[in-house]
């Protein structure tokens, strides 16, 4: 075999060493991309008993109430989420806590139907319950046990940085062509009469069927040309992040109609609220297992319009809406 045939599959053999080392690389960054998605942060609610927990009895007096799930307490001190459990038979749901302002005889805690029903408290029967106010906490989940195993098996299978495409040490050029007794001897064909070839490089290096392949540009082919023919399409790329909306100046730039137990009751509240033209939506929401929807309605961005679209909500009758962050 001749000096030039080996230098030509020796180049060959290169560029799909290359070719390979790109490919491996662009499975390692999904996999990369994939565990950090399973990553980000969450919210959830957590009880916070120093800030608002008590366990006594509560009444409903069987009468419909509006605002759907909340308990009043003369002790509570602004309105908040809580949990509501009825210690009797273990139901629990989560509502809103106000402040009870006028206390008649009897339990200290009173109920609304909707709290009632939702733990089965019976009109007229002072049912003992633990009411634990929650709060917003922030955790990041670990990684799920197959992104971990998938990330360390795509690290294992990585070439080191030497052999990747752009490292590659550059092929040495092709020495000066062999002289006319050379070529009778191996009886190679003179370059201009050679016929295009469309072989394993053409395909490795994406040349047209019409061009030559000569062994004195075969070098000169970049294997980044290969990397970029192997790169993910644009719809298989991480979109940018979406900008965010014009933040408020408000701390508690939203308002909160009420705490639904029912979907349905939060569908209905929220229809209201869009027949007065308000900017409504209906939040669902859980804790430790507990199902609720919020209806509220804004954000307002100063504090002549919160003042505004809170006057508009008691119009309708939600008496106990409150201003939320969220």
């Amino acid at each position: 075999m001749s000096s030039i045939t080996k230098r030509y599959l020796a180049l060959c053999l290169a560029a799909s060493l290359g070719l390979s080392a790109c490919m491996q690389g662009g499975t390692d960054n999904g996999t990369r991309e994939t565990a950090a998605s399973r990553s980000q942060a969450t919210e959830r609610d957590v009880e916070d008993p120093g800030t608002f927990s008590r366990r006594e009895n509560a009444l409903w007096d069987g009468r419909p109430s509006f605002g759907g799930v909340w308990v009043a307490h003369p002790e509570a001190r602004a309105p908040q989420r809580v949990i509501i459990r009825n210690t009797e038979n273990g139901r629990e749901t989560v509502g809103s806590l106000f402040t009870r302002e006028r206390m008649n005889p009897g339990p200290a805690f009173q109920v609304s139907g909707e709290a009632a029903s939702a733990v089965g408290i019976l009109a007229g029967a002072p049912t003992m319950i633990e009411v634990v106010a929650l709060r917003v906490e922030e955790a990041a989940p670990e990684p799920q046990p197959e992104a971990q195993d998938a990330t360390a098996e795509a690290a294992a299978e990585a070439p080191p940085p030497a052999e990747s495409a752009q490292d590659a040490p550059e092929p040495a050029r092709a020495e000066p062509r062999p002289t006319e007794d050379d070529e009778a001897l191996i009886a190679m064909p003179q370059p201009e009469a050679a016929a295009p070839r469309q072989g394993l490089l053409g395909r490795l290096f994406g040349r047209g069927r019409t061009q030559a392949a000569d062994p004195d540009q075969i070098e000169s082919a970049p294997l980044d040309a290969t990397a970029m023919a192997e790169a993910p399409p644009a719809a298989a790329r991480p979109a940018p992040p979406e900008s965010a909306a014009p933040a408020s100046a408000l701390a508690q730039p939203y308002i909160q109609l009420g705490i639904f137990s029912v979907e349905s009751n939060a569908a209905n509240a929220e229809r209201m609220a869009r027949g007065a033209d308000l900017p409504v939506r209906v939040v669902p929401g859980s804790a430790q297992g507990n199902a609720f929807w919020r209806v509220v309605v804004g954000p307002a961005q100063d504090a002549g319009a919160h003042a505004q679209m809170l006057a508009r909500v008691k119009s309708l009758g939600f008496n106990d809406a409150y201003a939320v962050r969220r």
